[in-house]
């Protein structure tokens, strides 16, 4: 794998993972962000991976200079309103097949569609941004 790919596979497992770390630090934003990639950080030292280090430590000092917690809000509440967007338009795609009579296969696509879609709203909602 590429440098480039490395690093932007770490800043993603680094930014998934947020969410298990402050439940676990109680804390929140680029303060969470900070620690996870700091435990990573020495999970990796201690196994000798030092291109992982290397790519934790871009990291870390990315998240260091640019990271911000009004950032990290604005993102979060534009992906819930996407989310919420997505929601809307699955209700109404799936009441036109209903008004419709589309046939039942259309209707239980359009239905689990919704149910998916709601439930990526809820994990949104429930996440700290």
């Amino acid at each position: 794998m590429n440098r480039l790919a490395t690093t932007a596979l770490t800043l993603l497992l680094a930014a998934a993972s947020v969410g298990v770390s402050a439940a676990d630090t109680q804390l929140a934003g680029c303060a969470a962000k900070r620690e996870n990639i700091r435990s990573e950080l020495r999970l990796a030292q201690e196994q000798g991976l030092s291109d992982k280090v290397a790519g934790l430590t871009r990291a870390l000092d990315e998240v260091n200079a640019h990271c911000r917690d009004s950032s990290l809000a604005e993102r979060h509440n534009k992906k819930v309103l996407k989310a919420q967007a997505k929601v809307n338009q699955t209700e109404r795609s799936l009441r036109l097949a209903q008004e419709a009579n589309k046939q039942p296969k259309k209707i239980a696509k359009l239905e689990g569609k919704l149910e998916k879609a709601r439930a990526e709203l809820a994990a949104l909602q429930a996440q700290q941004p």
